[in-house]
């Protein structure tokens, strides 16, 4: 689905501003419709056609009555008591809750909050507003993704600057049926649980999963087992912090840039980074063949002539040019391991 556009979101800005005073609207009219009538069949000084005694009980309701005078009809001297009393705190309602409206805004008001959640559609919740939680909003404001967030704690340090995106954040506990409901998840498209709690990730995505089952579902889980488990069980893509942070500390031991590790079917692929060595089998040489070869894909190459997004196979590789490779931890090995060159002490492999 695509994103509504500013006239779509207008229109439901519109229809949520009715239904908040649909009540207030309801009774106003019903004054106003059931008075004309009483005036039209009832007030004896002159004749009233319907539209006349309809804007009679309008101006009647804010004391400004246009009759002649105050009517004879002991049946009709209490609707002069009783409709501006009832009319005006009706439009006084309404004006007062009006204000908190644009109140709230000024002041990031949870009902502000709620109510710019509710006008979204297909767009992606993320629960927890925490450091990680905070680096997904991000990344997913970039890409122009519509984001709903929801945080427990309304004391978190991140979260002026998550609202400094225009995101909406709704106050309260994920696993709540009603706070997800808050965030519009029956309209979601995807949520993000990103939360510190394994057991309160998994807890709301059921949740999220009850109230729309075809909602795309990511979990944010510590414990490894639990993330094997849950994944193929209930069809949730789990991402293991310790799995993923695991590259990082690889990396800042060995020195070598592992980006990521994946499945890719019943694969386990890494993503890195390999500097071409002077004197090593990999220069010289062209793409195509290095990929044949060692059975990796070189999905960027970094050179003289700039960055080059899948590189063709004939462009030929030279000392001190970066390369971005997926491929089997066993590959990547031989292939660092002929990037080395002949003179070179023997370096242990990734």
């Amino acid at each position: 689905m695509r994103p509504p556009t500013s006239l779509e979101l207008y229109g439901r800005f519109a229809r949520y501003l009715l239904w908040e005073f649909r009540w207030p609207l309801v009774v106003f009219v019903l004054l106003v419709l059931l008075g004309g009538v009483l005036f039209d069949r009832a007030y004896g000084r002159h004749d009233l056609d319907y539209a006349e005694a309809c804007y009679a009980v309008i101006l009647l309701i804010f004391l400004q009555a246009d009759l002649d005078s105050f009517p004879d009809e002991w049946y009709l001297q209490p609707a002069y008591f009783l409709l501006p009393v009832v009319g005006l705190g009706v439009v006084t309602e309404s004006l007062i809750k009006l204000a908190y409206l644009v109140f709230a805004r000024k002041r990031n008001l949870p009902e502000w909050q709620e109510m710019v959640a509710s006008l979204f559609r297909n767009h992606i919740i993320v629960v927890g507003a925490g450091r990680v939680g905070l680096r997904i909003i991000k990344g997913l404001a970039s890409l122009g993704e519509q984001v709903v967030v929801v945080e427990r704690n309304q004391a978190t340090a991140f979260l002026d600057e998550v609202q400094d995106l225009g995101v909406p954040v709704i106050i309260g506990d994920g696993r709540s049926r009603k706070t997800l409901e808050q965030a519009g998840v029956a309209h979601a498209r995807a949520i993000i649980l990103g939360s510190d709690d394994d057991l309160t990730n998994l807890d709301a995505a059921l949740t999220a999963r009850d109230v729309n089952p075809p909602i795309r579902v990511v979990m944010r889980l510590f414990d490894d087992t639990l993330a094997e488990k849950v994944g193929p069980a209930f069809n949730m893509p789990a991402i293991s912090t310790s799995q993923v942070a695991a590259p990082a500390f690889i990396a800042a031991a060995t020195g070598r840039k592992i980006y990521h590790d994946f499945h890719l079917g019943d694969q386990h692929l890494h993503l890195i980074d390999v500097t071409v060595r002077a004197g090593g089998a990999l220069t010289g040489r062209t793409v195509g063949d290095v990929q044949a070869a060692h059975g990796v894909n070189i999905v960027m190459l970094r050179g003289p002539r700039g960055v080059e997004i899948n590189p063709g196979h004939d462009v030929t590789m030279g000392p001190d040019d970066t390369v971005l490779v997926i491929g089997p931890m066993a590959r990547l090995r031989q292939l660092e391991a002929a990037n080395q060159p002949a003179d070179a002490p023997a370096e242990r492999g990734l």
